[in-house]
């Protein structure tokens, strides 16, 4: 055995033992959080998937950041899918988008919550918190704060055909074809 692969497996077994050292804790936050399933294939899907399985690894800085980066996204999709303009502010553009009857009023205090310290956690001010029970806290208040905008806006149901999604609002997903969306699938682990 070479001293690489000896350093390899010595890896291996550490990370295991860290890996599986976290389980317990894990656990405890997907049991905190709720997720909308299916929402649709934008390119902020991707991002806005990671945001829960941060928060399950223990990555509540990130979790936050990424929470506060979805709003921001999703709201300007919402706006530029219904052709209005408004303004680049993020709270400005949610309370906007609340008034037009496109965000309801949970839905804008969801989004209004997360984006509460925005600058604080997007540019690592003096003031942004350090204390790990607060940022977990903070950070599960914001997995659950986007699972309300979420299923609000991207709202489905199962049909009663068997594999069968109802959206409620078909134009806010991508198309796949006739009858077809595109869609991102997440589950909490």
């Amino acid at each position: 055995m070479t001293m690489a692969s000896d350093r390899e497996e010595q890896l291996l077994k550490d990370m295991r033992a860290s890996f599986e050292a976290s389980l317990p804790h894990r656990l405890s936050r997907v049991s905190r959080v709720q997720l909308q399933n299916i929402i649709p294939a934008h390119w902020f899907a991707a991002a806005a998937s990671e945001c829960a399985g941060m928060y399950i690894a223990g990555f509540f800085y990130g979790a936050i950041s990424i929470a506060q980066a979805y709003v921001e996204a999703l709201t300007r999709f919402l706006a530029e899918h219904h052709r209005t303009r408004t303004q680049n502010d993020p709270p400005k553009r949610c309370h906007y988008l609340n008034r037009e009857g496109l965000l309801s009023d949970t839905a804008l205090a969801a989004a209004l919550a997360i984006l509460s310290e925005r600058n604080d956690f997007h540019h690592l001010n003096k003031s942004v918190e350090q204390e790990y029970k607060k940022l977990e806290s903070r950070a599960a208040d914001c997995i659950n704060q986007l699972h309300t905008i979420e299923s609000e806006v991207f709202a489905y149901s199962f049909g009663p055909e068997p594999g069968k999604v109802a959206l409620e609002k078909p134009d806010y997903w991508p198309s796949g074809g006739e009858g077809l969306a595109q869609v991102n699938l997440r589950q909490l682990w």
